[in-house]
């Protein structure tokens, strides 16, 4: 004949005990071991956000006047070239090969002064906003680490390039809004900075 230790055996008469009576005995759960909590992820339109802040519409409205006269000055060269080929196409019966020839040389020369302007125009505009956009971007950058330290983020995805890896993402999870929100409250433009439409 087998034992039955006296635990179990106890166990079994507590059992048997509450069944008789109607009752069952409530089953002992194991509390839910602590995992590692939710990953958090958000997004941003780094260049959006860069853009909206009221510092970003500032430095953008005196790059805009700053390369005004540039942009006026191409776009009077332009027209001065189409009048030289307009004068061209309506003089072809009338004038002769020499003059034609002359007019020709003056058109070229003109395309390459308006294509120089352009290039120049463009290069140049293009360093001094990649300057702006990179000091921008760097005091963007703080208030992006500061604020995923606070909330507890463990990644931040700037979704600004239209072909990038992010393939979808829930507009819930964008914190564009909220970054420009705290951007200007730490870095407020000074006076006389254009409001936000």
């Amino acid at each position: 004949m087998r034992r039955v230790p006296i635990l179990s055996a106890l166990l079994l008469g507590t059992v048997a005990s509450a069944c008789a009576q109607g009752q069952l005995p409530t089953p002992v759960v194991a509390a839910p071991s602590p995992g590692p909590p939710p990953v958090k992820i958000a997004t941003i339109f780094a260049q959006n956000a860069i853009v909206n802040t009221q510092e970003g519409q500032k430095a953008s409205a005196s790059l805009s006047a700053k390369f005004a006269p540039k942009r006026d000055e191409f776009t009077r060269k332009q027209a001065e070239l189409q009048s030289l080929r307009d004068q061209l196409n309506r003089g072809k019966a009338t004038m002769s090969a020499a003059a034609q020839a002359s007019l020709n040389q003056t058109i070229d020369a003109k395309t390459r002064e308006v294509q120089r302007l352009g290039e120049d125009s463009q290069a140049a505009l293009e360093r001094e906003e990649g300057t702006l956009m990179q000091q921008l971007g760097d005091k963007l950058m703080a208030v992006i680490r500061e604020y995923a330290a606070r909330n507890a983020y463990a990644v931040v995805i700037d979704v600004s390039l239209p072909n990038g890896p992010v393939l979808w993402a829930s507009p819930s999870i964008d914190i564009t809004n909220e970054i420009v929100r705290l951007y200007d409250q730490a870095h407020p433009a000074p006076a006389g900075a254009p409001s936000k439409k």
